[in-house]
């Protein structure tokens, strides 16, 4: 079934609780149940206001956390930020991304910190993962579309329960999440050139049957497919994906600050058509979180939190299309949760069982932090959804000024298990493990064969500190 009605009104209205133009924490969701763990406040000069910090239990028996919080709001100028702790003491606080220097102070319970411009961000006690809370801080919105106009599909503050429904949007139209909407639904859109999904409310498919293991028999739970070119998403939260959570398929097609959060194997983070960009998201999920698959595709500023399966950027799952100028710059992965061998655990990865010839990829200024597993794993092998019989070649890959804490318990990877299927030109520029400038395989603790690979360099460009 789907929703696909010319207007549709959901809710109240969609503006904003605000205490101030340059502080606004959301509505509640009426009926909707927050995070029994935690309080969260914000204030600014004489404003103080609490926020709604919402609660997703754990999905999947491997998962690390037992659910995780988030405490979303939008401001500008600077903000002070108090987190409560509801269920114990703590004696260490933390702030990530440590890229930030976020430094709290701690008196009681609290743990008090100021942001200076938008963000992102994962707030620690003890360096425990058993209930993570997220802070969620977004800039003001900037289009508010008419909540009367015909070419929108409006969901105000408030619970709404599509169940098996689809949000269909149409050429053109935009679906609009209020601040405080949260719908339990997924959207599909056939062939919508120029459809948007924006604002600040959130969509979740915690009704919804997980996809299976092995299988792609459950619905995506945004996917703009066909020829939707130009679509944009934007400041939405997505949340509890049976599979995928965003596939943009279409060319030119923008993601921008947009929160994933997921708990299954199968609940892939981002993927976009050709030239698509992707900035300033928040991905935390249990496979590939960005999967790097286009021609011309560019992220930026991204924060991962890459759970037990999975890898924070796939190059390739079996493709069989080329796919060349790929950049990747800016990002963060604040943990990675790998801790088992398979063959998608490498923060960089592929497993290209795919005749294309992937080429011309460029990360740099990757920051990793809590990850105790592998860097890179780089192969091409056949797999159980491998539709070729010949391998396609990666080639001209660079990781420049990557830095990973460390140590790490298993080696990296750059091989190819089949016959045809070769690697070339590999380049690591400036990379750094657990504080060290690596200037050679073996410094990296890197096994790459030299029977299927060649070319491969790691180059110092840059005083050492």
């Amino acid at each position: 079934m789907r929703l696909s009605a010319q207007v549709i009104l959901l809710g109240l209205t969609a503006t904003a609780c605000s205490l101030s133009a340059a502080l606004q924490p959301y509505p509640a969701p009426a009926g909707l149940d927050g995070s029994p763990h935690y309080r969260v406040e914000v204030a600014q000069e004489e404003h103080t206001a609490n926020v709604f910090v919402y609660h997703s239990p754990a999905q999947w028996r491997t998962n690390a956390s037992l659910d995780v919080a988030w405490a979303p709001f939008a401001f500008t100028g600077r903000v002070t930020v108090r987190v409560t702790k509801l269920d114990g003491d703590f004696a260490r606080a933390r702030v990530l991304p440590s890229s930030r220097a976020i430094k709290p102070t701690i008196a009681g319970r609290t743990a008090t910190f100021a942001l200076d411009r938008p963000g992102q961000f994962a707030v620690e006690f003890d360096e425990s993962i058993a209930h993570p809370l997220l802070v969620f801080a977004d800039p003001p919105e900037t289009e508010i579309p008419a909540r009367d106009d015909p070419n929108v599909i409006w969901f105000g503050p408030g619970v709404h329960d599509l169940g098996e429904k689809f949000i269909a949007p149409r050429a053109g139209q935009t679906v609009y999440l209020a601040p405080g909407a949260f719908v339990r639904g997924r959207l599909k859109a056939d062939h919508a050139p120029g459809a948007r999904l924006i604002g600040r409310g959130v969509l979740s498919g915690q009704h919804l049957p997980p996809n299976p293991p092995g299988t792609y028999t459950v619905p995506h739970l945004v996917d703009f497919a066909g020829a939707s070119d130009r679509v944009r998403v934007e400041g939405v939260t997505l949340v509890d994906s049976p599979h995928y959570f965003l596939l943009a398929r279409g060319a030119d097609c923008v993601v921008r600050n947009v929160k994933l959060l997921g708990w299954y194997y199968g609940t892939d983070g981002i993927g976009t058509g050709p030239r698509g960009l992707v900035e300033d998201c928040f991905l935390k999920c249990n496979d590939d979180a960005l999967k790097l698959y286009r021609d011309g595709m560019t992220v930026r500023r991204c924060t991962i939190w890459q759970m037990e399966n999975g890898a924070a950027f796939q190059l390739s799952w079996n493709l069989n299309s080329d796919a060349s100028g790929i950049r990747v710059s800016d990002c963060d992965v604040i943990r990675v949760e790998h801790r088992g061998e398979a063959n998608n655990r490498g923060i960089f990865c592929s497993i290209h069982g795919g005749r294309g010839h992937l080429h011309d990829f460029v990360f740099e200024d990757i920051r990793i932090e809590n990850a105790t597993w592998r860097l890179a794993l780089f192969t091409t092998r056949k797999t159980a959804w491998s539709r070729s019989e010949t391998f396609g070649d990666i080639t001209d890959i660079t990781l420049r000024n990557v830095s990973i804490d460390g140590p790490l318990a298993r080696p990296s990877v750059i091989r190819s298990y089949e016959a045809t299927g070769r690697f070339a030109r590999f380049t690591f520029e400036n990379l750094r493990i657990g504080g060290e400038l690596v200037d050679s395989a073996a410094a990296g603790n890197f096994l790459i064969d030299p029977a299927t690979v060649s070319d491969t360099r790691f180059i110092l460009s840059a005083p050492t500190r």
